[in-house]
This record gives C-alpha cells, structure tokens and sequence, in this order.
C-alpha cells in the first residue's frame, strides 16, 4: 500500500485549515491516503469549529495587531498558531480508520512520538495530545470528511507565550499573567527542549520514515492535484467569511453573557463553564419553567454526525425544565454521536450546575 507524503510550502491562516478538506475530498473520491507536512507565514488565532469566538479571542488586541482570527472545520480549543509550528496532516481512508478516537490517535500519532524520542525527547501519547516531560509539545484532533478521516497536528518547534497569552481572551490582567505562568508550565517545545531548533527538512525526512515503518507502508513524494488547489483557494476564501468566522456567535447573538443574570420575573440567562474531559461552555436561556435557547460550545471534538451540535441545541429548544435530562438522553440514544470530550453524563451534570443557580430557581420554579 502507498500513501502520498507532500511538503508544501508556508500558508496563511486560511490556506492552514482548510487545505486538508481538498484532500479528503480526493481520498473520498479513491485517491491514496496522504501525509501533509507545512507551516504557517504568520500568526493567527485558530479557533475551534465548536467555540463562540467572543468568549476565547481578545478581538481588540487580534485587530490591534492585525492578526486574523480563523475558524477550522476541527475541534479542540483555540490556540495561536505562529510560524514556530511544524504542521501535519493525516488523511486516510474511512475504512483505514479505527472506530474508536483512542485507538484513532494511537495508530496514527504514534510515528510522531518516535520521532519525537530520536531527538532524545522523552515523548508519551496522553489521548490526543504528546507531551514530554508532562508538557504538551504537540496538539492533535480529529474529524471525517466524507469517507475520509483526518488527524491535524503539530510539533512545537518554539514558543511566543507572549503572543499568545496576549490573544486570548481572560477576565483580568492578572489572570492573564497567570495564565502565560502556567502556558510556560504546560507548554513545551523542540527549542526549549534541546537547546535548538531542529531543520522543517530533517523533521520531515523523520516523519516520512517513521510513518513507513509504522504503517508498513511507502510514502512517495508527491503534490497536490489541480483540482485540490483549486478546492483550497476557494475554500480558504470562503473561510475569510465573517458569517464563517462567527456561526457561532451568530447563532444566539442575545446569549452574551459570562454569568447568571436575572432578567425579568419570568427570564433568566446563565453561563456555566463545566469541566468535563474537555471544558463544556453552556449559555442557556429560561422563560418561566421552560428552556427557551441554549448555546453549547468548547474545546470538544464532534466527529460524528458533523452538525450534531447544532442538532442538540434545536432539540433541547422549548423542553421543560423537568424533562432535560430525558431529551438529553434521548437525542444522544438516537444520533448515537461519535464524540470526544464530554458525554450525555456530563451534559445533564452541567445542566444541573445551571439549575441549581439562584437566579434560575426563581424563575423555573412554580
């Protein structure tokens, strides 16, 4: 079996989420299974597919410095990608894929990991994230694209703390010095590491090995199809959409709220920041005993059905607060989605944490 290993040259933000939906749209159509190796020209603030921007992103610094704010079609949180990352892209066959997102990461991040360790990194897979030293180094997550499944990463080559603790959205600058405390606690990269930055040429020439010997397969070194470059022009413009870059926000402008907030006798809106295995940020809206708008977002991954997100917040549009946990169960017994980060446990968890809010007492009760 063959796989294509393509290095492409530095892209924009843009060009850096979507590139592989044009190759998962060529693995879905029978093209072989295929490793991208690249990095980005500059910096910007990735966003997951399933966060509001309004509540992680800083926007008056991002457009202070000119730094574009980008939505990917992935989950996971939002981070600040800077040219100091080596990316990579797996991008394989449904049927290549393990069902289960742990045995997922560990078939195919695996390779990463032993190329991690031939630099003398003490590199462990901890579910999809690596980490030497107990400190993350390398960010993944996963999602299906037609009939193919995609793994996106990266190795951390250097660190701007800086930047990033400065684009992302906190309460207070104290928080935010802490925050940037515990990124240099919680982050890790080649440079720090070892002293040194290794070569993008040299990594890749490990990456492409490890994977051959890891799959048992050979990587041929090839490039994008003109009908993927076309896809990825288009796609990376679209995706310069603020309808794109804010769906989220857009979806419930008027649950803008970082707390619980009674509104009249009979209206309520609360917030709730539940950590689960991944943080689950809930803005629910309640009139009299019933939920009549809730927005679900955070750092998850949702890789089946895509738009199960959006399908849970309709169906739990209007329910009585007494029957929640039923709907809860009920839409996740029937969609059956495929998720990681947080389960229908967790969710009615976080929706009692809402309830039990006194704000939310005194209008839902009788």
């Amino acid at each position: 079996m063959s796989w294509r290993f393509i290095s492409l040259p530095p892209q924009d933000g843009y060009h850096m989420v979507t590139s592989f939906v044009a190759t998962a749209d060529y693995v879905t159509k029978g093209g072989k299974n295929t490793l991208m190796v690249f990095y980005a020209k500059g910096p910007f603030v990735n966003v997951g597919v399933n966060q509001e921007v309004w509540l992680e992103v800083d926007l008056d610094f991002t457009r202070k410095m000119g730094i574009p704010v980008v939505r990917r079609d992935l989950g996971g949180g939002t981070v600040v990608i800077t040219p100091g990352e080596h990316d990579y892209f797996v991008v394989i066959r449904e049927e290549d894929a393990p069902r289960d997102s742990g045995s997922l990461y560990k078939k195919y991040l695996t390779p990463v990991v032993d190329v991690l360790r031939e630099y003398g990194l003490d590199a462990q897979l901890r579910e999809q994230d690596i980490v030497v030293n107990g400190k993350k180094i390398s960010g993944n997550g996963a999602m299906t694209h037609g009939k193919s499944v995609v793994i996106a990463g990266n190795i951390l080559l250097s660190l701007d703390i800086e930047l990033m603790s400065k684009s992302i959205k906190v309460p207070s600058e104290k928080f935010r010095d802490k925050m940037a405390k515990n990124m240099a606690e919680w982050l890790t990269s080649m440079e720090r590491e070892l002293g040194k930055v290794p070569s993008r040429d040299e990594i890749n020439k490990k990456l492409k090995v490890t994977y051959e010997n890891e799959l048992g397969a050979t990587f041929e070194e090839s490039s994008l199809t003109p009908d993927e470059i076309e896809t990825w022009d288009k796609l990376a413009e679209e995706k310069k959409a603020e309808e794109w870059i804010f769906y989220k926000d857009n979806r419930h402008p008027d649950l803008r709220t970082e707390r619980c907030v009674k509104i009249s006798s009979s209206v309520a809106l609360c917030h709730v920041d539940y950590k689960s295995r991944k943080m689950l940020r809930i803005t629910a809206k309640f009139t009299h005993d019933e939920l009549d708008e809730v927005s679900i977002s955070g750092d998850f991954f949702v890789m089946n059905p895509p738009d199960f997100l959006d399908r849970l917040e309709d169906y739990l549009k209007g329910t009585k607060v007494k029957d929640i946990t039923t709907k809860i169960r009920e839409i996740f017994t029937n969609s059956k989605p495929v998720l990681f980060g947080f389960n229908a446990d967790d969710l009615i968890h976080a929706f009692d944490e809402i309830l039990s809010k006194p704000e939310v007492i005194e209008v839902t009760s009788p």
